[in-house]
């Protein structure tokens, strides 16, 4: 009887240790999906500065090239 009791007690030790580790992965869950979803709007948020930066990148250099144009064409109507 005591041979079954010991096995008994280990089964139901290890039985709560997972309950216990299943348990605190349900409560850590919820903070992890938290961070992720932290991370990545923080994420989105970078990108859509690059983005807004790069378009406005694009912009200086549309009037770059513009301005330039027109100084050749300037340029050019003088030399005739």
């Amino acid at each position: 009887m005591n041979t079954h009791s010991a096995k008994s007690n280990i089964a139901m030790s290890g039985s709560k240790e997972f309950k216990l580790q299943h348990l605190a992965m349900l409560s850590l869950s919820p903070v992890l999906r938290s961070i992720q979803h932290w991370w990545l709007q923080r994420a989105e948020r970078h990108f859509l500065i690059c983005a807004d930066v790069e378009q406005q990148r694009a912009k200086e250099a549309q009037m770059n090239v513009a301005y330039y144009q027109k100084r050749a064409a300037l340029a050019r109507s003088a030399r005739i």
